[in-house]
């Protein structure tokens, strides 16, 4: 089954990330414009946690573990240590030579937060080398447990969905201040379980077209109003607007069968190269300076950049890699 409407959901929540990034050309003096439009940009990132989860269930469900389970489990870290880390390793040490500190990150003050940012450990007030990796940190910490939720067999998802709640709920309980704890217990792992959720339930129930209209609809709108409207800022309120939105398109692919306007479906193909490029595209454009309302079109020629930074990315390395080492390790 294609994926075309989740591709592109993919595709418009790095769109979000990079205006949400990006907005501060767009604030001016009268008016706060990129925070009006793109304050709560970030948002994207409990998206891509969700779609995660949906993809690492949908792509597992059939997975025979009645013997050999040991490869099952290798060949899952394979593919996923291939589709997250070469692009990340490149893209971190490129980051660290155009600072033109890049000896420093060696010195032993520093070299800790480079060893953290490549073995995907979060610390204490210190973002990764790559400032946009933490959320790598998540998400590597989730491919972790779901790959030790395979031994498990049938059982697996009862046990990750369980793993989570409990590991929430800890977090309410006790106080922690490691900062590897921190990210355990942390409320962004339940995005990760959303969309386990939503790929049980829609291999197994079919939604009606009617219905499955009227759910997109309020997903679509529901997903406008928070992203528009800053004094709504509730954990809980978000988990629910971010899985309404997400099941609006998974239901464009179930229900719906909508193939997808081509240009989306390609942003959502180049969507992690986007993530991780477009911090180079705002160093970069900091050197020059725009006045007024001509930073509206400025802002969005960066966007544009971005894009053709990615594309760029994709298909010359992260495309490339990825097939050389799935050829290379069998995965």
């Amino acid at each position: 089954m294609k994926l075309n409407n989740l591709q592109i959901i993919r595709g418009i929540s790095a769109l979000l990330v990079c205006c949400f990034h990006f907005r501060g050309c767009i604030n001016f003096e009268n008016i706060q414009l990129g925070d009006i439009l793109f304050g709560k940009g970030n948002i994207g990132v409990p998206v891509f946690f969700v779609i995660s989860g949906f993809i690492m269930t949908f792509t597992t469900r059939k997975l025979d573990l009645s013997t050999n389970i040991s490869k099952e489990i290798t060949l899952f870290y394979k593919r996923r240590i291939i589709r997250i880390v070469p692009l990340y390793y490149l893209l971190t040490f490129i980051w660290m030579a155009i600072g033109g500190s890049f000896l420093l990150y060696f010195d032993p003050g520093t070299v800790s937060r480079l060893i953290y940012s490549v073995l995907f450990l979060p610390q204490n007030n210190t973002f990764p080398v790559l400032y946009v990796g933490w959320s790598l940190n998540f998400e590597m910490f989730f491919y972790l447990v779901f790959g030790v939720s395979l031994l498990f067999k049938k059982k697996r998802y009862y046990f990750i969905i369980a793993f989570f709640i409990f590991t929430y709920i800890l977090g309410l309980l006790f106080t922690f201040k490691n900062a590897y704890l921190l990210m355990v217990t942390n409320f962004s792992n339940l995005f990760f379980v959303l969309g386990i959720i939503f790929a049980l339930l829609l291999d197994k129930v079919s939604i009606p077209k009617n219905k499955a209209i009227l759910i997109s609809v309020i997903g679509i709108v529901s997903f406008v109003v928070y992203l528009f409207t800053p004094a709504i800022n509730n954990h809980f309120l978000k988990l629910l607007v971010v899985a309404l939105f997400v099941l609006s398109f998974l239901l464009f692919d179930y229900t719906l069968r909508l193939k997808g306007n081509r240009f989306l479906v390609f942003l959502g193909d180049i969507s992690y190269s986007l993530y991780l490029v477009h911090p180079f595209v705002e160093l970069y454009f900091r050197k020059f300076k725009v006045d007024g309302y001509f930073n509206i079109p400025y802002f969005i020629f960066k966007i544009i950049i971005a894009i053709v930074v990615a594309a760029f990315f994709y298909y010359l390395v992260e495309k490339k890699i990825t097939k050389y080492l799935k050829l290379k390790l069998n995965a």
